[in-house]
């Protein structure tokens, strides 16, 4: 065997062990490599706390995500807005070393959901789409970005996203414990099919826009119908305690009367 036939055997050899050593840290750690993406980007889009228990994902391009959860934005009482506790994702393997990454699949089930109504933007869920949509409106986040060979950030194209089986926990000032409805069944087929790709901010925007709607409709309870309740409140407690001034100040003036009289016999 001649010393170039060596060497290049010597190379192959080397190559291959280190592309079998990548393969076995991916398969080892690229479950809790999507944790701490998740954790890491999420805070960013959202403004608030992100979580997410545990990923299982294959290369045949099967996944499931667990227990991800969504914190409330500062400024509302309850510590989530959302709970998912499973997501399954289909993707297209072939896509993922695109500019555009395709997923067959996203089935989002038994989401909980807390619909907080106060704050500037009159809910929790609109503070989030608010926040998410103000990251997008300035780019995002450069350095964090998945950008493709030419700098430009990926884009995403989703075949179908459903959610079901969520419940919703209404929580407004007309009522000390909150109200549980069931959300209505939401499936958003084609996103980004028709813009050749939707960044994931874009496609974030988009989902909480359509499950705030949803929550708005389950909840039976308009922004504006919210506000003449709580005015209607307001100026009742406005009267009620005028009404109990009034009686503490008629009982305050009947005891210095006594008082007088009791000093002139």
């Amino acid at each position: 065997m001649s010393t170039v036939t060596r060497v290049i055997l010597g190379v192959v050899i080397v190559i291959v062990f280190v592309a079998v050593g990548a393969l076995f840290y991916l398969s080892t750690n690229l479950n809790s490599l999507i944790v701490e993406a998740v954790e890491t980007f999420g805070p960013k889009v959202t403004q608030s706390r992100v979580a997410l228990g545990d990923a299982k994902v294959t290369f045949s391009g099967e996944g499931e995500l667990s227990n991800l959860v969504i914190g409330n934005p500062q400024g509302y009482k309850a510590d989530n807005a959302f709970t998912l506790g499973n997501i399954k994702v289909v993707l297209d393997v072939g896509s993922l070393t695109s500019d555009l990454i395709v997923i067959k699949s996203i089935d989002i089930s038994a989401p909980q959901i807390t619909y907080e109504f106060s704050g500037s933007a009159n809910s929790n869920l609109q503070q989030l789409l608010n926040n998410v949509q103000q990251y997008t409106a300035q780019g995002g986040d450069s350095e964090e970005q998945t950008a493709s060979s030419d700098g430009s950030e990926k884009k995403l194209i989703i075949d179908r996203l459903s959610i079901k089986d969520g419940v919703i926990s209404i929580m407004t000032p007309l009522s000390a414990e909150p109200l549980s409805t069931l959300l209505p069944a939401i499936t958003i087929h084609d996103i980004g099919r028709e813009e050749g790709g939707s960044m994931v901010s874009d496609v974030v925007a988009l989902v909480m826009s359509k499950v705030t709607a949803a929550a708005t409709q389950a909840s039976g309870i308009s922004i504006d119908g919210l506000k003449m309740k709580l005015q209607d409140k307001a100026a009742k407690m406005q009267d009620k305690m005028k009404g109990d001034v009034s009686e503490v100040l008629r009982g305050k003036q009947d005891e210095v009367k006594n008082k007088l009289r009791s000093l002139l016999r």
